[in-house]
C-alpha cells in the first residue's frame, strides 16, 4: 500500500513538472528585430548650385556629357536611387548599390537631382540640389542656378532675395513662384529685381520658393530653397 501511494506521488510530481515547463515556454515574449530605416544621404557632387567641373565627354556625340554624381553614405541603407530632374521633368532614375554614377546628360542644361536612402525597413530622400551641366565651346551658356535667401523677420514676413549670374554676362530676368506647404501663394514673371517684397507668413509652416533664371537666348535654369516659419 506504502508503495503504490509512492508511485502515485511520483507521477504527480512528474505531470506537474512538464506543466510547468510547456507554461514557462508559452509565456516567452516573441522576439522583434529593431526597424531601423535608413539616415539621409548627402550629395557631394555635382557641387550644389555650380557648374559641373567633373564630366567626361560622350564619344559620338557632342550634345551630351556624362556627369559624375558623389554622395556620402547613409547609415542602415543597402542600396541607393539616384533620380535627375530637368525642369520637373524626371530623366533619370536608377539604384545603384555604390556611392556613386554616371550619367549622360544633354550640355547646357539645369538639373536637379537627389539621393533615396533604402533598405527593407523604409527609405529617406536627401536634400535636392541643383547644378548646370557644361555647354558647348561656342555659343551661349545656361545661367548659374541662382543662389536663393529665406529669412523671417521679427513680424514672421518672409523675406525673400537671390542671386543669379550668367557666364556670357547676359542680362537675366526671373520667374519666380512661392508656395506654403505646397500651395502657391504668389508668383512673378520676367522680373528683372532680386528681391520680393516681404511676404506675411503663418507659424510652422513649411514655405518654398523656386527662382528659374533666363537669359536673352532663351535659356534657363532652375533653383528652390525652403524653410520653415518660427
Amino acid at each position: 500500500m506504502t508503495k503504490s501511494i509512492i508511485i502515485s506521488a511520483i507521477l504527480v510530481l512528474t505531470s506537474l513538472l512538464f506543466s510547468c515547463s510547456g507554461g514557462s515556454d508559452s509565456a516567452k515574449e516573441p522576439i522583434t528585430e529593431e526597424v531601423n530605416p535608413p539616415t539621409k544621404a548627402v550629395g557631394t557632387l555635382p557641387v550644389n548650385g555650380e557648374p559641373c567641373s567633373d564630366y567626361e565627354a560622350v564619344s559620338g556625340d557632342d550634345a551630351v556629357v556624362s556627369i559624375s554624381f558623389n554622395w556620402n553614405a547613409a547609415q542602415y541603407a543597402q542600396n541607393y536611387e539616384l533620380v535627375v530632374k530637368e525642369g520637373g521633368n524626371e530623366v533619370f532614375r536608377d539604384v545603384f548599390n555604390a556611392l556613386n554614377a554616371k550619367v549622360s546628360l544633354n550640355r547646357g542644361r539645369a538639373f536637379t537631382w537627389n539621393v533615396i536612402a533604402k533598405n527593407s525597413d523604409g527609405q529617406t530622400n536627401s536634400d535636392t540640389m541643383s547644378f548646370v551641366t557644361p555647354g558647348t565651346p561656342i555659343g551661349n551658356y545656361v545661367p548659374y542656378a541662382a543662389e536663393i535667401s529665406l529669412v523671417f523677420d521679427a513680424l514672421t514676413n518672409l523675406n525673400v532675395s537671390w542671386v543669379g549670374k550668367d557666364e556670357d554676362g547676359d542680362v537675366l530676368t526671373y520667374d519666380v513662384e512661392v508656395r506654403e506647404e505646397g500651395e502657391v501663394i504668389t508668383e512673378f514673371n520676367d522680373l528683372t529685381v532680386n528681391t520680393l517684397d516681404p511676404i506675411a507668413t503663418s507659424p510652422d509652416m513649411l514655405y518654398n520658393v523656386q527662382v528659374i533664371s533666363r537669359d536673352v537666348s532663351g535659356n534657363y535654369s532652375i533653383s528652390e530653397f525652403s524653410a520653415v516659419s518660427p
